[in-house]
């Protein structure tokens, strides 16, 4: 049996209109995510996010042309594995200098280009949800990118939860 999944792409030239306050179907303030997608230009959003179902779920947000976001959105029964370990060795969202934080969840973990996150979350597709999202901009030495990371996933994750009806 298949899933007939949908291709979502959403588009805004930032350089006439302002930052978007929805990021692949979750609001965010766009105070939260100008840091993010620097420079900024034309943004698309590609998804296949649908209805929660066991797996990762990407979106990709590009700004003119060049991925600046990854998300990935995961469905699934318990907890994952040890999400500092997982986020040293994805080859899609894996971060650098990863350490794990207390962002208000389950587990969270961040890094230099990004962070994960994992919270109960009873859907269709399981007892658990995890988000993972990568700064393809960000240079994966350097720190300064964290904190803005650390504010966007903080309210990102949040707020995803609450738009699958989880808090």
């Amino acid at each position: 049996m298949s899933a007939v999944v949908g291709l979502s792409l959403t588009a805004c030239n930032t350089a006439d209109e302002a930052l978007p306050e929805t990021i692949c179907g979750t609001p965010v303030s766009p105070y939260l995510s100008k840091p993010l997608l620097r420079p900024h230009g034309k943004i698309v959003e590609a998804s296949l996010i649908e209805q929660p179902r066991p797996g990762m779920m990407p979106c990709d947000v590009l700004v003119d042309g060049k991925r600046a976001l990854v998300l990935r959105f995961g469905f699934h029964d318990g907890p994952p594995a040890d999400l500092l370990v997982r986020s040293r060795e994805s080859t899609i969202v894996g971060l650098t200098d990863p350490t794990r934080v207390n962002l208000g969840f389950e587990d969270s973990v961040l890094g230099n280009n990004g962070a994960y996150s994992t919270a109960p979350c009873k859907t269709a597709g399981g007892d658990h949800f995890t988000l993972k999202m990568k700064v393809d901009r960000a240079n994966p030495l350097k720190q300064d990118l964290r904190p803005h990371i650390e504010a966007f996933m903080r309210a990102y994750m949040a707020e995803t939860l609450k738009t699958l009806g989880c808090r």
